[in-house]
């Protein structure tokens, strides 16, 4: 990520925070998943080894996981962050709702770090069994690229993470005391 860009992230609001997560990092992560499948699939064709067909496996799962958590976010997420925004633009008041006010508010923050959690064991998968870029076994170059792209998603998706734990939930937290959404 550019230097300027995170120390902008620090004076952003919800709504122009939500704007940067997904042009930045949703919509690009979405994109590296579709080039890295298009690899998957010419190495698929290419396959003459069994350690890099087992690999081609696990970058689909983890390609699809990646790429369904994108859609969540952009689906779910990015509406819950321009409605909460703008609650507290109008100094909506939850706690003169009719009570399902808390119980939404908390489940789309427990669900925003569960998905860390499940984003967490998807980069474990990945680094526990991406094979060597150099070794004695000569992997076809196809293989090469997916490694290399793969990497790419696992540091855009390690660079989410930070920002999201570092910038949006903080924000996140305010906006929803502000409103009395939270007990």
């Amino acid at each position: 990520m550019e230097k300027t860009l995170l120390i902008q992230l620090r004076t952003f609001n919800l709504l122009q925070l939500s704007e940067v997560l997904n042009k930045v990092y949703y919509i690009e992560l979405v994109d590296l998943c579709n080039n890295a499948k298009k690899s998957a699939a010419e190495l698929n064709e290419l396959e003459d080894h069994q350690t890099t067909s087992q690999y081609i496996l696990l970058c689909n799962k983890i390609i699809n996981q990646v790429t369904e958590m994108m859609h969540i976010r952009n689906d779910v997420f990015i509406p819950y962050y321009k409605e909460l925004h703008e609650k507290n633009s109008t100094n909506h008041n939850c706690a003169n709702c009719s009570g399902k006010c808390d119980m939404q508010h908390s489940m789309r923050l427990v669900e925003l770090k569960e998905s860390h959690v499940a984003g967490n064991d998807i980069l474990h998968q990945l680094q526990m069994v991406a094979l060597p870029l150099y070794s004695e076994t000569i992997y076809p170059n196809a293989y090469r690229i997916l490694r290399n792209q793969m990497v790419l998603i696992e540091n855009t998706l390690t660079e989410l993470f930070m920002v999201e734990e570092t910038y949006l939930i903080p924000l996140i937290v305010e906006a929803q005391k502000k409103i009395y959404a939270v007990s």
